[in-house]
């Protein structure tokens, strides 16, 4: 709902900016369809677990994995909806949107070191979901008004 709402009030019928807002909306459709496999994943694992605890491992490395390149569908949202509102939005906040893509960008790449469990640069990736969080309630709050 916010990034289609998002996507209607950052149309204006200029080809750059809608271009941008549309990238944002496709990394937000992308984001989702991704966590919608590491679910389906997860109760894979769940369900093997019962029956054949050894590809439990294989699955829960492939989620783990794929929800570090989740990020990079996140970061694609960040970069697009704020390159898209820039003459909306404060400086500040397209600088958080900017550095919180940045940090997820970089933080997807750690992707495969994920794999057996949580690596030291993931802290990154916590660091730049958080900016995200602030973004988007800041972008919520601008849209309200």
């Amino acid at each position: 709902m916010f990034a289609g709402g998002l996507l209607a009030a950052l149309w204006r019928g200029d080809t750059d900016t809608d271009a941008w807002a549309l990238i944002g909306f496709a990394g937000v459709l992308m984001q989702n369809a991704t966590f919608m496999v590491v679910e389906a994943l997860r109760f894979g694992a769940a369900s093997a677990a019962a029956h054949d605890r050894r590809s439990v491992a294989g699955l829960w490395s492939l989620t783990n994995v794929l929800f570090g390149f989740n990020q990079v569908f996140l970061a694609i949202a960040l970069l697009g909806f704020t390159a898209a509102g820039l003459d909306v939005i404060p400086v500040w906040h397209a600088w958080l949107g900017f550095v919180s893509a940045g940090l997820l960008f970089a933080s997807s790449a750690t992707g495969p070191y994920n794999a057996e469990g949580t690596h030291r640069f993931a802290l990154v990736g916590l660091v730049g979901w958080l900016g995200w969080a602030a973004w988007i309630v800041v972008y919520s709050v601008d849209l309200l008004s």
